[in-house]
């Protein structure tokens, strides 16, 4: 996937021609004929950039399939210990990436290099007169790492980058430490989470026979990773019991130690010692104190919540209240992204959140809005609350590598940081949602006797085009008491601003698909005879049969929680995802349709089974016939135990068995029945009498 941006002077090709930008004039842009034949040409940016004759200069061939079945990410293809390590290096070296952009003239590259590095320079360094010698001295101090080493990382992250647009972390994946993994002796023991069974928190390679593998596995899942920090020579003794009642030969220790070794610290801390050993290894990035914006999508807040109204399903039944992710730009006050689902707030919401970001809104085609929904791209930095659904890994990781932006977090307990689009929230709740049918205001004082079930009229789908088109035509054209008094509204202090820093980053049409898959969640799923099954539904290709393993064998898998109709199938030792259509249900039922409303939608069917049945029989009476059952259970269980306790008593064994090379006439068995009966019988009289 490539990211660009359109500067002075940059080539461009548009309608087969190729152009050559001449200002940046917001919402226009002035462009000439390389050539010259012809008059310089204005026009709309955002109308350049999204007509299909568009090309960027750094234009290169999609790495996805026209037909949108396949992806490719090298990076999806490594383990959690190499992953790590390319985020490592990576980190090592953008401050010089940054820093080159900075020395070309980039505005926004000098503000990023200020605010995130300056931890790197004295007090009297200056970044004007610095040079790419001495912050490689500053980075091989702060790193503790060799200069050669970290100008190698740059070197292979920048070929990368010219072959592979915006994938130069390919260039730094560690070549060495394979194991046996290519060997045909090759063994794999996948390591799960000792409360998840599902998921796997790491792969080891051996060249031990199959038979130890379940034994390595069970006894390093249950005993080496948990809270009671066994030692190493422990945790050897164990499996050679094991290898003993099983009679296989025990393996050396060095082994057993080696296996131990190939796993990665931060999971062995983590498992060991807990949420205090974590600590150290999440990012401290809490330096976010209200700072200043100095340019559009200089920073850009993201938060979440729960609108005050009711709204209905497709068929008109009342679902409860929708929840919003939304994010500002604090230099200008425009909405930067939205989305609006049934989900509570989720690592998922805050993924969908930044892809409408990102992207092109194009709310003309889509929602006939009045004016085009103009601010979209890449921000410099994302800051987010400190909810659970922010402070995760992969979200962490699309921020900084896929946007190659900055991630921020809002200081604990201090709520006046996210002063900004709280305001907003009210403002929406205020100016628009509480004057709508189904509103629940914002306290039971304010709703008095209004009844907002019976009165709510509005779907999901009408409360986005809704809030769509009020953020588009009219919020982005409105006075702001938070902005200056020369340029207050929030669309002209944008245009304003990119006369300071130029357009912002942002994903090509052509790039779309691409940019969509790289923010997918994954998960890991097995593919049996039934193909994948993600909740209750299932996903299956004829030709992927090859695929079906025992469960224990799982597959990456890449799902989008808008459109649940299909997901995305990593083949095995391959960077390749396939695409894969649901066939129970059918996709052609599930295309569009969100997996919470999903959920929602099930509960309602049952829901709906169930008054169906209560017209037959109440749930009342189902649970007295429950009752009911359960007792006669117990009474049998009385009256069995004490049969057999009387029959112990009289020196009968019930449950002998009769070795079958004995004949037992029909007269024995007759007498042998007779006997327990009339055992059966005293011992009902015993009981009658006691």
């Amino acid at each position: 996937m490539k990211i660009t941006s359109l500067k002075i002077n940059s080539e461009i090709e548009y309608s087969g021609l190729k152009f050559i930008i001449h200002a940046l004039n917001p919402p226009n842009i002035t462009i000439f004929q390389k050539d010259g034949k012809t008059d310089p040409i204005i026009i709309n940016y955002y109308d350049l950039i999204t007509n299909d004759s568009f090309i960027p200069s750094n234009h290169i061939l999609n790495t996805i399939e026209k037909d949108n079945e396949s992806y490719y990410s090298i990076l999806d293809t490594l383990n959690e210990n190499k992953r790590e390590k390319v985020s490592k290096r990576f980190l090592i070296i953008r401050p010089l990436l940054v820093f080159e952009k900075l020395k070309s003239g980039d505005f926004t590259a000098y503000v990023e290099f200020i605010k995130n590095y300056k931890h790197l320079l004295d007090e009297n360094d200056n970044v004007e007169r610095l040079n790419q010698e001495q912050l490689l001295t500053k980075l091989e101090y702060h790193f503790e790492i060799s200069k050669r080493t970290i100008q190698r990382y740059l070197s292979n992250y920048k070929k990368m980058d010219e072959i592979k647009p915006n994938k130069g972390e390919e260039g730094l994946i560690p070549k060495g430490g394979e194991g046996y993994k290519y060997r045909t002796d090759n063994k794999v023991i996948q390591l799960c989470h000792p409360n998840k069974p599902d998921f796997i928190i790491h792969t080891l390679h051996t060249r031990l026979d199959e038979k130890y593998v379940s034994i390595i596995k069970s006894v390093i899942e249950k005993e080496y990773l948990n809270t009671h920090k066994i030692s190493k020579r422990k945790i050897y003794d164990l499996i050679a019991i094991q290898c003993l009642k099983m009679k296989l030969k025990i393996p050396k220790e060095i082994t057993i130690y080696k296996l131990l070794d190939r796993i990665p610290s931060k999971i062995v801390e983590r498992m060991r010692y807990g949420t205090k050993a974590g600590q150290k290894y999440e990012d401290v990035i809490r330096g976010y104190a209200n700072e200043e914006a100095l340019f559009p999508l200089h920073v850009v807040e993201i938060d979440h919540t729960q609108l005050d109204i009711d709204v209905l399903d497709e068929k008109g039944n009342v679902t409860g209240r929708p929840w919003i992710t939304l994010g500002i730009d604090l230099y200008t006050r425009m909405v930067w992204c939205l989305h609006i689902s049934f989900e509570p707030p989720s690592a998922n919401k805050v993924r969908k959140a930044i892809q409408q970001g990102v992207l092109f809104k194009g709310t003309k085609e889509k929602y006939n809005t009045l004016k085009e929904w103009d601010l979209f791209g890449i921000p410099q930095s994302i800051v987010f609350d400190n909810g659970t659904e922010f402070n995760n890994a992969e979200v962490k990781r699309i921020v900084d590598e896929v946007l190659k932006s900055n991630i921020r977090f809002r200081p604990i307990a201090t709520p006046r940081y996210g002063g900004t689009i709280e305001r907003f929230f009210r403002t929406i709740n205020m100016k628009l949602i509480h004057q709508l049918k189904g509103t629940r205001k914002s306290n039971v004082q304010d709703l008095g006797e209004y009844d907002a079930e019976s009165n709510a009229l509005l779907t999901l789908e009408d409360i986005t085009e809704i809030l769509t088109r009020y953020i588009t035509d009219v919020y982005h054209f409105e006075e702001h008491r938070g902005l200056p008094l020369e340029s207050n509204t929030p669309i002209v202090r944008y245009y304003e601003g990119l006369q300071l820093s130029g357009y912002p980053e942002f994903v090509p049409e052509d790039e779309t698909e691409v940019f969509k898959i790289e923010l997918l969640p994954t998960v890991l799923k097995p593919y049996t005879r039934d193909g994948v099954r993600l909740d209750n539904r299932l996903y299956r290709k004829s030709d992927l049969s090859l695929l079906i393993n025992k469960r224990e064998i799982k597959y990456k898998v890449k799902y989008d929680i808008d459109d649940i109709s299909y997901i995305y199938i990593q083949l095995p030792e391959s960077s390749e995802y396939v695409k894969v259509f649901c066939y129970s249900p059918s996709a052609d039922v599930l295309k569009g349709i969100n997996q919470y409303t999903y959920k929602l939608l099930l509960n309602s069917l049952a829901e709906e089974g169930r008054i169906k049945r209560n017209k037959i029989v109440s749930e009342e009476d189902l649970l007295y016939a429950k009752a009911a059952l359960q007792e006669v259970i117990n009474k049998k269980y009385k009256r069995n135990r004490g049969v057999r306790q009387q029959a112990k008593r009289m020196n009968l064994d019930i449950d002998v068995k009769i070795p079958t090379t004995i004949n037992i006439s029909t007269k024995e068995e007759a007498s042998i029945d007779l006997l327990l009966e009339e055992a059966m019988k005293a011992y009902e009289d015993q009981l009658m009498n006691e």
